[in-house]
Order: C-alpha cells, then structure tokens, then sequence
C-alpha cells in the first residue's frame, strides 16, 4: 500500500488552496477589487483611480460626466477587470447618495439601471473568458451585498419589467445563464457518450 497517498492528496489540496486564494487576493494583477467600507477607497484601485480620474472625481462629487462615465463603461466591455472594479465602486457610491438624499435624482437612478443592464451584457458576452465572467459575478454580487435598496426598474426571467434592489436581477440572470451553459455542457457529453463526440467518429 502506498503510504504517499494521503500525503500527496492533503500537498495537492493545499496548493489548490493556496491558488484559489491568489486568484481572490485584490493585490493580485487582474482580480477584482471588492468594495471599501464606506467613507473609504480600496488601496486595490489606486492604479484605476489615476486611469479613470475623472470618473473617481465626478462619483465622489455626485456630479459623473457622461463621457467619464462611458470611458469606463467601454473598458467594462472591454474585459477591463480594473474599470468592473471601478464600475462597481461608482455604483457603491452613487447608491448610498440615493439612498442618504432626500429626493433621489432620476438621472442617477437611471443610470444605476443602465449599469445592472451593462453588467449583465458583458457576462453575455464574456464567454471565452472565465476569469472575467466570474469577476463580473463577484462583483454583481459585492454591489448587492453593500447597497441599499433603491427599488430599481430591471427585467425579470420572463423579460417584463419589475423592480428589484440593486443587482439582484444582474445575478439572476448570470446564474440562469451558467445553468443553461451547464446543462448544455451535460447533454453535449450525454450526446457524444451515445452517438460519438461530433466530428471525430467516435463511437461509444
């Protein structure tokens, strides 16, 4: 009986985690920056504040530019992880301004709508890119966990408007899409193990 075994599997298990914490370490190139407590900006986004100043300056402020606010919506498109985390930031900040003023700005509510929509169409089309999809699910959920209810207007599974607190339904539809993905995934192996991986004349 081979007496590494145990050893090796425990050595194997230790590595894994020690890799997963790496890929959540926000000092680590690439990974997503999680939001402050308030009143505080992460030192994780200190190279994002220099890249994307005036979007820093106008969220503080209450005040975003539109063309400040579409260089980082571009870059989110982009698979830019340092402006998601930006992003995600200019959300965590204008929501909580909503939240404290007396009577919400429209324009701003609107384009927390405009962000959660965002959001969820860069997970759609971020398929070949692992590592951003699940950043662009970290931070969905990094917003929803620290902002207030705002009673947003977004879209439910059946596609009808309806209101929901912050990103809620931007996860919503990130999980429906990584079911559908896995499901697809079980029955194209369902498939090849039945008829033959397509393309290979492989039978079972």
């Amino acid at each position: 009986m081979n007496s590494r075994g145990p050893a090796l599997r425990l050595g194997l298990a230790i590595v894994a985690l020690a890799l997963g914490a790496a890929a959540r370490d926000p000092g680590q190139p690439g990974a997503y920056c999680p939001l402050p407590e308030p009143g505080e900006v992460p030192k994780c986004l200190a190279e994002a504040q220099q890249t994307y100043r005036g979007f820093f300056l106008g969220v503080e402020e209450g005040k975003l530019d539109d063309a400040a606010a579409r260089q980082v919506e571009a870059a989110v498109r982009d698979g830019q992880v340092d402006a998601l985390s930006s992003l995600s930031y200019g959300y965590f900040m204008l929501a909580h301004a909503q939240a404290a003023a007396e009577h919400p700005d429209a324009a701003h509510l609107a384009r927390l709508e405009h962000w959660n929509q965002l959001l969820a169409d860069a997970y759609a089309d971020s398929g070949a890119d692992a590592r951003y999809r699940a950043a662009l699910r970290e931070a969905a959920v990094d917003i929803n966990a620290n902002t207030p209810a705002l009673g947003l207007r977004c879209k439910d599974e059946h596609g009808a408007e309806t209101r929901c607190d912050s990103t809620e339904a931007v996860i919503r539809a990130i999980d429906l899409a990584r079911q559908q993905t896995g499901l697809r995934g079980a029955l194209s192996r369902l498939l090849g193990s039945l008829f033959g991986s397509p393309g290979t004349g492989e039978q079972p």
